[in-house]
């Protein structure tokens, strides 16, 4: 018995032992452990990059554009007043004047003296027929559809008349009443009148005028 008693004891010892050396190394280990991992230091990791300036806008103020130049135009609705109004005689306006020897005397202006223009070296004169003009409208003119209705009136016409007293145009400036009576008037007096030409102030031929009428009147049998 004291024999296995001793065997068992000693086996306790030894396991006992093996126990405490199986603590420390953990012990050991784990204060190892921790003064590791107190050592590492972590490692910073530092990026750098460009960065714009943000691209600033000018401000523009904006320009107001001038401003039309209003003009007023005023418009009289007032007639105009033509009336000539008599403010009696001109008077000359007069002053005085002291002519250095101590006597006042008075002076009057003087109009300028207008100068007469020259007389015209001719007189103008007028066209005029030539010969007898009782010869251009006859009776044996009268129209045949006028003379049967009995038709009966005055035209009164103005002839034109050329530089050589010929007439190249006739105008009715009051009618008969009749068509037929008017157009017979200028067709017989453009196809058969003569004239002498109107002249001016120099004497040299011109263009002119001449008017007058015809009375129709139909003849008794």
């Amino acid at each position: 018995m004291a024999y296995a008693d001793a065997t068992q004891t000693n086996r306790k010892l030894g396991t006992g032992a093996a126990v405490l050396a199986l603590e420390v190394a953990l012990g050991w280990g784990l204060i190892v452990g921790l003064a590791t991992s107190l050592e590492i230091k972590p490692q910073t990791r530092t990026t750098t990059f460009d960065v714009k300036s943000p691209e600033v806008t000018p401000i523009v103020k904006p320009v107001e554009p001038p401003k039309p130049i209003q003009t007023q135009t005023r418009t009289d609705t007032k007639p105009l007043d033509d009336r000539i109004f008599d403010t009696g005689p001109s008077v000359l306006p007069t002053f005085t004047a002291d002519d250095g020897g101590g006597v006042i005397r008075e002076v009057i202006f003087t109009p300028p003296v207008t100068p007469t223009p020259p007389p015209p070296r001719f007189t103008p004169k007028a066209a005029r027929a030539k010969g007898n003009m009782a010869g251009w409208v006859g009776e044996n003119d009268y129209p045949t559809s006028d003379l049967r209705a009995g038709h009966e009136g005055r035209t009164a016409y103005r002839l034109s008349i050329d530089t050589s007293g010929k007439v190249t145009n006739c105008t009715v400036t009051a009618s008969s009443g009749w068509p037929g009576l008017d157009k017979t008037t200028c067709d017989k007096l453009t196809s058969r009148g003569k004239f002498e030409p109107a002249t001016n102030s120099d004497g040299e031929r011109v263009a002119g005028t001449f008017s007058s009428a015809v009375s129709w009147r139909i003849p008794d049998e």
